[in-house]
């Protein structure tokens, strides 16, 4: 296990072995069904639409928020798709 460690800090210069913990903790949370970033890109206009108007995408959608919990790339999309929702909301209001 040692030799992963010292591996893993030499290929992502993770020198307080912050990124490890996240790695193990991704696998930790592994589902036996999760959905790609693409099959998430196709949903997540409808994840965002849901929770502006106030319904809980989580429950209906679960792999969608399973999915943008553990990948920065597409929670980034989703945050900056909300932020825009947020402006055009304003605008129209």
């Amino acid at each position: 296990m040692k030799n992963i460690f010292n591996w893993f800090k030499r290929r992502f210069g993770d020198s307080n072995g912050q990124g490890m913990k996240n790695v193990l903790e991704m696998i930790a949370h592994t589902q036996n069904r999760e959905l790609l970033c693409d099959e998430v890109y196709a949903l997540i206009d409808q994840f965002a639409e849901m929770k502006m108007r106030g319904e809980d995408p989580t429950h209906l959608i679960p792999l969608v928020q399973q999915h943008l919990d553990m990948c920065p790339d597409c929670r980034e999309e989703y945050e900056a798709l909300l932020e825009a929702l947020r402006i055009d909301q304003q605008l129209q209001g």
